[in-house]
């Protein structure tokens, strides 16, 4: 059975998150966030669940800006059916997840595969902090403050270029500009630099107590293979390990970062898989 998630569901649903929060940090930090089926927020998220014998087996959320996340081992096919009627007419512009997971998440919601513009599996690494190796170098960590948001903007949009394919739009613009004040807003945005000059970007792009997961590493070109993401990351878990953080997960693109991450102590886990559509696709209801 899947039904759309009241208040009263909320603690199961944390205990079937929690031994799998390596794979949900999206949807486990965004109901932390936010709570349950809130809006007002692009993040906000509306969360279906499914059971069996009064077990949870399954979370699903759709974000206000219509990310699809979630963490289901199993998706039987009565129970696609069931999420596809569950799901009807809701918008999907991005799929996100552990990688076989998300290919069957693909398939049970019959998704137009002809409307992904970017998909990509990338590998999957945890670190327990105890364990980060922190790289030596005079380079300093500091938060981001309202006056960065020209400069991160045009280092989130240099990014999405890079790693996206986006491009040099008004709208993709505004929506880096948009992303560039989130983060400030935040608080979970770190810039390093050297010599008072701006050198790299990292930050958490979901928090729980125990663990976070980093993303929006970014590296000006010219800058680059000096070791400064590597370091910005490094003490920005550094200074969440001291807030009471244990361990760190991501997911890393190019043989550069994934060689930066193993040095810090990352160990793979699995792979991510991460899909863009080139616009928003429909759920049919069938």
């Amino acid at each position: 059975m899947i039904r759309k998630a009241s208040q009263g569901d909320l603690q199961a649903i944390e205990r079937f998150l929690a031994p799998r929060a390596a794979t949900s940090m999206f949807l486990a930090g965004n109901i932390r966030d936010h709570g349950l089926n809130a809006s007002g927020h692009p993040k906000a998220t509306t969360v279906w669940l499914s059971r069996d014998d009064g077990q949870v087996t399954g979370v699903f959320g759709l974000t206000e800006a219509g990310y699809f996340i979630f963490d289901a081992p199993e998706v039987p096919p009565a129970e696609a059916a069931a999420l596809r009627r569950a799901l009807a007419g809701r918008r999907i512009s991005s799929l996100t997840g552990e990688a076989r997971q998300a290919e069957a998440m693909l398939a049970a919601l019959e998704l137009d595969r002809s409307q992904i513009g970017f998909s990509d599996e990338e590998p999957h690494f945890r670190l327990q902090l105890r364990d980060l190796q922190m790289p030596s170098g005079g380079s300093t960590l500091r938060p981001m403050h309202p006056e960065d948001v020209p400069l991160i903007t045009e280092w989130r949009h240099a990014y999405d270029k890079e790693i996206f394919g986006s491009q040099n739009l008004p709208e993709i613009r505004r929506r880096s500009t948009a992303r560039a004040e989130a983060l400030v807003d935040s608080g979970r945005g770190r810039i390093l630099e050297l010599g008072g000059l701006p050198v790299a970007m990292t930050a958490f792009n979901a928090v729980l107590p125990e663990m976070v997961q980093i993303g929006g590493v970014y590296t000006p070109p010219g800058q680059r293979s000096r070791g400064f993401a590597r370091r910005a990351v490094a003490l920005h878990l550094a200074e969440a390990h001291e807030d009471g953080v244990q361990e760190a997960i991501l997911f890393a693109s190019g043989t550069a970062a994934i060689r930066a991450y193993r040095k810090l102590g990352f160990q793979r886990i699995g792979d991510y898989r991460i899909v863009e559509f080139s616009q928003p696709v429909a759920v049919g209801g069938q």
